[in-house]
């Protein structure tokens, strides 16, 4: 047989081991019904001959392609970036392969880049999405297509979910702010109406100011539509650092911020070391995310954080289970934060002028 015109069949690695056509289908699907000695040699025979599986026959029988879609907004934010990194560790682990799909925030290109992995046959979609797509979602589940979001609440429109406490992690960067002696807190953001971790952060903001007996001050929450400009897309430190600039020239500010990511956080920074405020000095600032570069920017970034990796984990291991038939105990998992303290916050000013 030459090797370089065809791969081997079932039948040339039957006849090499010197077993049945059955007991090399056997030893393939890792089944349980031949001895070591016995799969040894099927397996000397399949490294010599060179065989691989023809994965399409494969799944046209067990109508099960062991691949993974993945649907992120945008793989060159870190956050996400760890997130896949967990996710890809266990599907290789489980023997699955991962498709991945980048969405830039482009709901029409969420669509298509879904559309394409169902047609590809995918096992399962595990979405972490930057915005609610509900429309598209709902498809999928009468299509039958085990579906997991990371990040996102199901709200009736996945399988399964895993998430944090989005309001208490933000309610308790507002207690530990007040307990610094702010009392004047501003909070950066994506608009609210854009996707429900967004909603679900900005109440945490509310609640904590309530609680706190506090009120909200509109000027000095910033949620500005340039963020969801599709040209502008990946470019949040830019955008904020463009937008607190002007505010920090033209606004009264507080004496602390809460940013929605980390990344809003250092375009935050740059904008006050422009305009002369010292952190923490004169204005304390939280992000939300810890990514890897919170110790390396100046000062260290106070950030609230998620456990990205571990997110990407739990996310894959529950897809899975549910595509295997194996029962899940809860279909939402809610993951711990912590606020990690560093240099960027400290005690309230009496006054800036």
């Amino acid at each position: 047989m030459d090797k370089k015109n065809r791969n081997p069949s079932i039948k040339d690695i039957a006849r090499d081991a010197g077993v049945a056509i059955s007991t090399v289908s056997f030893v393939i699907n890792n089944r349980d019904f031949v001895s070591d000695s016995t799969k040894k040699k099927v397996l000397k025979a399949i490294d010599k001959l060179g065989y691989s599986p023809n994965i399409i026959a494969q799944s046209l029988r067990t109508r099960k392609t062991k691949t993974i879609g993945v649907i992120v907004y945008d793989i060159s934010n870190p956050f996400v970036a760890q997130i896949v990194r967990g996710i890809e560790e266990i599907a290789k682990q489980r023997g699955y392969l991962v498709q991945l799909g980048c969405t830039f925030n482009d709901l029409a290109m969420e669509e298509r880049q879904i559309n394409v992995l169902i047609n590809q046959f995918v096992d399962g979609l595990l979405i972490v999405s930057g915005r609610d797509n509900d429309k598209i979602y709902r498809k999928i589940l009468k299509k039958n297509i085990p579906m997991v979001f990371v990040d996102k609440e199901v709200d009736g429109l996945a399988n399964a979910s895993v998430v944090i406490d989005n309001v208490e992690a933000v309610k308790n960067a507002v207690d530990y702010l007040f307990s610094l002696g702010h009392r004047k807190i501003g909070y950066i953001s994506y608009p609210v109406s854009k996707q429900t971790t967004v909603k679900r952060r900005y109440e945490g903001y509310c609640k904590g100011l309530k609680n706190n007996g506090l009120k909200v001050n509109p000027e000095y929450v910033v949620m500005d539509e340039i963020y969801f400009n599709q040209e502008l897309e990946g470019k949040d430190m830019e955008i904020t650092f463009e937008i607190m600039n002007k505010f920090l020239m033209t606004k009264k500010v507080p004496t602390a911020f809460i940013t929605i990511s980390d990344l809003f956080a250092y375009g935050l920074l740059k904008a006050l070391r422009i305009n002369n405020f010292r952190v923490p000095e004169d204005i304390s600032v939280i992000g939300f995310d810890n990514i890897i570069f919170d110790n390396y920017v100046y000062p260290s970034l106070t950030t609230i954080k998620q456990p990205k990796k571990l997110m990407g984990i739990t996310g894959i291991n529950l897809l899975i289970d549910i595509i295997e038939g194996n029962k899940i105990e809860n279909s939402t998992v809610i993951l711990d934060t912590e606020l990690i303290i560093r240099e960027s916050t400290g005690p309230a000013p009496n006054e800036i002028t």
